[in-house]
């Protein structure tokens, strides 16, 4: 199903990078990445061709706000610059600031999945690659930084290597994860959560 119409020129405000993101959205979930054309985004968007380009630079460009747009959801703060994850220092326990952890990161984690699963379809774009590389990148820095806020919490393992802890969470808490339980083997999203949660509970927890 189309956009609504709407005039065609430069995308002025955020109204029209969204309509131009949920417009590719569709078509990628939809027809994949290969298949879909900066034309068709236009088409489905409502906007000049041109209007695509000078915002995002290139197909792949778009792609990688459709992601940014699917794992931030109704909150694009980055998830790190979030309340939750700012006050994770500040937690009780490592029991608590894990478990508050695993439930936000499991929602963000169901909304980017579709999209994630359509950019591993395509890594045999050099592009696509790229951009893989880099979410990998960013996830494992995510991962690292969770080990830093959680292990010196009351409960935490002191004996823990941080670096060894922050490899299990990038493991864990991971869309590559998630795409093969629950798409795949149909596990629903609370019992991946809890995967998670009793993996990195194990690394993390004081025994």
């Amino acid at each position: 199903m189309k956009m609504p119409a709407k005039r065609r020129g430069r995308p002025r405000n955020e109204a029209a990078r969204s309509r131009i993101v949920q417009a590719a959205t569709a078509l990628f979930l939809q027809d994949g990445y290969m298949a879909t054309t900066v034309g068709g985004i236009a088409d489905e968007a409502g906007v000049a061709l041109q209007t695509i380009y000078s915002a995002y630079a290139s197909k792949v460009g778009v792609l990688a706000a459709a992601h940014d747009a699917a794992i931030a959801g109704d909150e694009p703060t980055p998830l790190l610059d979030r309340e939750w994850a700012q006050r994770l220092p500040e937690q009780a326990t490592v029991e608590e600031a894990w478990a508050e952890t695993v439930r936000h990161v499991a929602r963000a984690t169901e909304q980017v999945a579709p999209i994630y699963a359509v950019i591993e379809s395509a890594a045999a774009d050099p592009d696509v690659a790229d951009l893989l590389t880099t979410l990998r990148a960013q996830r494992y820095r995510f991962s690292s930084v969770l080990a830093e806020r959680l292990l010196p919490l009351p409960g935490g393992d002191p004996d823990a290597d941080p670096r060894r802890v922050a490899d299990v969470l990038y493991a864990t808490l991971s869309v590559a994860s998630y795409i093969p339980l629950v798409t795949e083997r149909g596990w629903t999203t609370e019992q991946w959560r809890e995967w998670a949660h009793d993996t990195g509970a194990r690394e993390l927890f004081k025994t």
